[in-house]
C-alpha cells in the first residue's frame, strides 16, 4: 500500500511583496504589495519585518508604520483594510540605510503563503442582534463562527473601534451617550489568532436624548468619490466599518460631470451597474443580475435605511468636471432642469436629499478658466434655488 498525502494548504490567504522603488545612495523609496490570495474577504492587515541596524522607515503613506528597534509593524489605514478575494493594494515609504527587509510575516503567517498548513481562518460570525437597547447601554448577540482548528474567541468592534474580547456569543456595551448612533460588527479568532471575515454591520440608535432625534447643530459632512471604489478599494460599506456612519450627518457623492450646459452621470458602472457581493454589501445581501438598481446608489440606499439620519446630496463638477459649468450658465434655468431631473431619476430619486455645485472656478481659473461674468455663479444658484424649492 502507498499513502498519498494530500497537498498542503496555506493557512494564511493573504501575501506580501516587498519593492524598491528607488536609491538615491543616502536613501531609499519602497512598497509593500498585499494581495488576498483566499476565497473570502479579509477586512485588515498587519505586516511585519526586520531591518539590519542602521536601517529604518523615516516616512510611510497608506498605512501606519510603528518599530520596536528593528522590527517593524505596518497596519492598514480606514479605507484599505478590506480586501475582497483576488483584491491587492500597496503602501509606500521612504527610508535610509542599504539594508533589506527580512522575516516577513503578514497577519501572523508568512509572507509567501507557506506558513502553517492546514489551518484557515476563521469563518464569519452570524450577524450580530441588538436587543434590551437603553440610554446607555446594549445587549448584542451572534451565531458562532466555525473554524478548522477552533474558534478562541470573539472581538466586538464599535464604530471600528475594538471594545472588548470575549469567548461568549453576547456581549453588553456600556457606557454610552443618550440619543446616539453606533455600529457594531463582530470577527471570530482563531487558536493561531487568525481573524476571519466581519460580521455585521448592525447599527443601534440608544434611546433618550431629546425624544431620540440628534440635535441638528452641526453639519458634518464627508465626500464618497465613486472612483474611489476602484485603486483604493473604498465602498459604501467601509463608511459603517470605519465607524464614520455613526458620526455623519451629509455625504457629498462626488462627482457628477457638468457637460454640454447639463448635469450628467461621471461614471455610470460605479455609480449604478457595479454588483456587490454579499461580504461587499452594507446590509450582507448581495445584488443580482436582474435588479434595477446596483452600484453606490444601491449601497447609500441600504446605508440610509440603517442610518436614517444621514443625508446624501449629489456633487457635480470638481476640479475635473468643473469645465461645462461657463455654457451651463448661459441657460441657468434649463441647466437647473437638467440637474433636477437627473437627481430625482425614480430608478434613485429616493437616494439623493440634494445637489452640491462644486465649481471650479467662477471667472477664475481651476484646471480650465472661466469668464462667464460676475452674475453667473448668482443666476446658477437662484435657478437652482427656483427649481428645488426651499
Amino acid at each position: 500500500m502507498v499513502g498519498l498525502a494530500s497537498p498542503a494548504e496555506a493557512a494564511t490567504s493573504v501575501t506580501a511583496t516587498y519593492t524598491k522603488t528607488q536609491d538615491w545612495g543616502t536613501g531609499f523609496g519602497a512598497n509593500w504589495t498585499i494581495k488576498n490570495t483566499g476565497t473570502t474577504t479579509i477586512s485588515s492587515w498587519n505586516l511585519e519585518w526586520d531591518y539590519p541596524s542602521g536601517t529604518k522607515v523615516t516616512s510611510a503613506w497608506d498605512a501606519t508604520v510603528t518599530n520596536s528597534g528593528d522590527h517593524w509593524t505596518a497596519k492598514n489605514v480606514g479605507w484599505n483594510g478590506t480586501l475582497a478575494p483576488g483584491a491587492s493594494v500597496s503602501f509606500g515609504y521612504n527610508g535610509t540605510g542599504s539594508g533589506a527587509p527580512s522575516g516577513c510575516k503578514i497577519n501572523g503567517a508568512s509572507c509567501d503563503g507557506t506558513q502553517q498548513p492546514g489551518d484557515n481562518p476563521p469563518s464569519a460570525p452570524g450577524t450580530p442582534a441588538a436587543s434590551n437597547v437603553t440610554d446607555t447601554s446594549v445587549r448584542l448577540s451572534w451565531g458562532a463562527a466555525t473554524d478548522d482548528k477552533g474558534v478562541k474567541n470573539y472581538d466586538v468592534l464599535r464604530d471600528g473601534t475594538k471594545v472588548t474580547t470575549t469567548t461568549a456569543l453576547n456581549y453588553t456595551d456600556q457606557g454610552l451617550t443618550p440619543g446616539t448612533d453606533y455600529s457594531y460588527t463582530v470577527v471570530a479568532r482563531d487558536t493561531a489568532d487568525q481573524t476571519g471575515p466581519s460580521a455585521g454591520p448592525v447599527a443601534v440608535r440608544t434611546t433618550g436624548g431629546g425624544g431620540g432625534q440628534p440635535v441638528p447643530n452641526a453639519v458634518k459632512l464627508g465626500y464618497f468619490t465613486n472612483w474611489g471604489v476602484y485603486g483604493r478599494n473604498y465602498h459604501v460599506k467601509n463608511i459603517v466599518t470605519s465607524g464614520s456612519a455613526s458620526k455623519i450627518t451629509h455625504i457629498n457623492y462626488a462627482f457628477g460631470n457638468v457637460q454640454g450646459g447639463k448635469c450628467t452621470i461621471g461614471d455610470a458602472y460605479a455609480d449604478y451597474d457595479k454588483a456587490y457581493t454579499a461580504d461587499q454589501s452594507v446590509d450582507g445581501v448581495a445584488d443580482t443580475w436582474d435588479q434595477p438598481l446596483r452600484g453606490n446608489f444601491n449601497q447609500l440606499r441600504k446605508l440610509k435605511k440603517a442610518y436614517p439620519n444621514i443625508k446624501v446630496l449629489w456633487s457635480f463638477g470638481g476640479w475635473t468636471w468643473s469645465g461645462g459649468f461657463g455654457q451651463a450658465v448661459q441657460n441657468p434655468a434649463a441647466f437647473a432642469q437638467s440637474c433636477y431631473d437627473l437627481v430625482e431619476d425614480p430608478r434613485w430619486a429616493d437616494v439623493f436629499d440634494g445637489i452640491d455645485l462644486d465649481w471650479e472656478y467662477p471667472n477664475a481659473c481651476g484646471l480650465t478658466c472661466d469668464t462667464s461674468g460676475a452674475a453667473s455663479f448668482k443666476n446658477m444658484m437662484q435657478a437652482m434655488r427656483a427649481k428645488f424649492g426651499a
